[in-house]
């Protein structure tokens, strides 16, 4: 497994700042963070590498499209969720190579786990300010983030008492709470993720930008389903 150093000079030595979602996540398991499990293809090693790499994760799976060219998957097609076997498989592997990306050369399929259906969708992101230098945020996630605005701020490094008030601050903590008879949430995991992302922010300063969206939340842990990490250099 790559330190997190690595996979930064990686992206610095390439002279990308924006880390695809794979090398995101891969940075982000580096520090113990859950997340799904996941193969990385090459476009250029074709179907029968992606059938492959389809069955060792282990269906069903989501396949998407790694791009630099390609911000917001989901609106673009790059994402085919719930596959559920070889056949299935192969056609969402010609839907998304068939998907324009200027020639990147760093066009890829990633093949990731399925992940179950959680309690909530979550949002834990930070960001470097130029006046408070690294910050960590937190709410509800999903592609409802951008409606809701329901989220709170810490200036990083954070305490377990700082995470704990940050859960509790947004309006949406009914729903991490057992609402209406459900489950209630795993906040001692919710709490370490804050504690780990705000580190990693106050550690590395260039760390520009983190976006977790959406952290899948359990009764029992939880999984980063999708990650960006933007550098500063």
């Amino acid at each position: 497994m790559p330190t997190v150093e690595e996979i930064i000079s990686k992206a610095k030595n390439a002279n990308r700042k924006i880390l695809t979602e794979f090398e995101s996540k891969e940075l982000l398991n580096v520090i113990d963070i859950p997340i799904p499990k996941q193969e990385l293809v090459p476009a250029k090693e074709g179907e029968k590498a992606v059938l492959e790499a389809c069955e060792k994760v282990g269906f069903p799976v989501v396949m998407k499209l790694m791009s630099d060219k390609i911000v917001h998957k989901s609106d673009s097609g790059a994402v085919k969720l719930d596959i559920s076997d070889l056949e299935s498989a192969k056609q969402a592997y010609k839907d998304l190579i068939s998907i324009d990306c200027d020639n990147d050369p760093l066009k890829a399929i990633s093949i990731q786990e399925m992940a179950s259906k959680p309690i909530a969708e979550i949002i834990v992101g930070s960001l470097q300010d130029p006046q408070f230098g690294a910050t960590v945020m937190f709410g509800i996630g999903g592609v409802l983030v951008e409606i809701m605005k329901d989220v709170s701020f810490r200036i990083a490094p954070i305490s377990e008492f700082d995470a704990d008030e940050m859960i509790h601050e947004i309006k949406g903590f009914k729903i991490l709470d057992g609402y209406r008879g459900n489950d209630k949430a795993d906040l001692e995991s919710l709490k370490k993720l804050l504690i780990k992302i705000a580190d990693l922010a106050y550690k590395y300063e260039e760390i520009s930008e983190m976006d977790l969206n959406p952290v899948f939340i359990y009764k029992d842990g939880l999984k980063a389903v999708d990650a960006r990490i933007i550098l500063k250099f």
